[in-house]
């Protein structure tokens, strides 16, 4: 069925600055020095009748697959949910059926000194990760 659909914007063109002026919070502060921001949507009909229960699945699979050779070829990925996702839909004129699920800013890591000195002390911050024990709701 391959409901993944992309919206690839460059810097530069017009599609990028749409995409960038409906991010909210931080990620509006930085995103307009990436490379890339692309746009996941995901397909949600199968046909008239039938909806598709597993796009949303597949969209966050095709992206986290784009992330490895990315990451391999020396560029950085950074997934956003802070964004408007109606507004975008409407941007770009996308059917009923076609749900906007991330935004995805793709580039060369930038240096963090220059952000904004709480952009900053947020990207330099140590990351923490759930524990495992907490994320089971079953280990038997």
């Amino acid at each position: 069925m391959q409901p993944a659909r992309f919206i690839v914007a460059r810097r530069g063109s017009a599609s990028f600055a749409k995409i960038n002026d409906l991010l909210r919070g931080f990620n509006k502060a930085w995103a307009d020095a990436a490379s890339v921001l692309i746009v996941s949507v995901a397909k949600l009909s199968i046909d008239e009748t039938r909806e598709n229960p597993w796009a949303r699945y597949d969209i966050g699979q095709a992206v986290a697959h784009l992330s490895i050779p990315a990451q391999h070829d020396g560029l950085h990925t950074h997934q956003m949910g802070g964004f408007d996702g109606a507004a975008i839909a409407a941007a770009f004129n996308l059917p009923e059926d076609q749900a906007v699920v991330t935004v995805t800013a793709l580039g060369v890591l930038g240096n963090a000194d220059d952000l904004t000195a709480e952009l900053r002390e947020r990207e330099v911050a140590p990351r923490s990760c759930t524990p495992l024990t907490e994320l089971l709701l079953v280990n038997d």
